[in-house]
């Protein structure tokens, strides 16, 4: 977070409550139709706190991405597969991802980047930095050096991504068992591209 060095114990906890105040009215109503008033009168303190702490509502709006691309990818973050197999390791990955990301809190996230990226041209990149590019990392490190885990990461990602996100952002979440197949499908298809060890 901005200035978080500096911060007292107090300060910090200021700084998170505007953060997380910020937070739900930037999901509820977008960045434009919110105003430095309304988070502070939500979070309290001040709007001197806004400017000192983030630059001004845009810094504020930023942090929000920041922080909501690490919260939302935490459960993925925190999954200790060890010896897992590739196909079932695969598997768990990709329910844990998607389990976040169908949220609905997620999907509100996924719209206001969309309905925020012209107004903040370099957002969608630093969104697709902390956020896609993150959980395709994760699912590469399991798969194991080199190019090609890199690669089919990537793969695996968009297969088992792309069209349930979609349809959740259009207010038709496919059911879970629907998804749960093709998880499995983009795995066991990712599992046998890998070369044998």
């Amino acid at each position: 977070m901005t200035g978080q060095r500096s911060l007292t114990s107090r300060g910090r906890a200021r700084q998170q409550a505007l953060v997380a105040a910020a937070a739900d009215l930037f999901l509820a109503k977008g960045f434009a139709a919110v105003t430095v008033d309304e988070i502070v009168a939500a979070a309290g303190g001040s709007k001197t706190n806004v400017y000192r702490q983030f630059g001004g509502k845009e810094g504020l709006f930023i942090e929000v991405v920041e922080v909501l691309s690490a919260e939302f990818l935490s459960p993925l973050v925190q999954l200790d597969l060890g010896r897992t197999g590739r196909a079932a390791g695969l598997e768990i990955l990709g329910r844990t991802l998607l389990r976040q990301l169908l949220e609905p809190r997620h999907i509100a996230f996924q719209r206001m980047i969309l309905a925020s990226s012209d107004l903040f041209p370099g957002l969608m990149a630093r969104w697709l930095e902390t956020g896609p590019r993150q959980s395709q990392a994760i699912i590469s490190r399991f798969l194991g050096p080199g190019a090609e885990s890199g690669r089919l990461a990537l793969f695996f990602h968009d297969m088992i991504v792309t069209d349930p996100v979609l349809r959740a952002m259009m207010g038709e979440t496919p059911p879970w068992d629907e998804i749960e197949a093709q998880i499995d499908a983009a795995a066991a298809m990712v599992a046998r591209l890998l070369p044998q060890d």
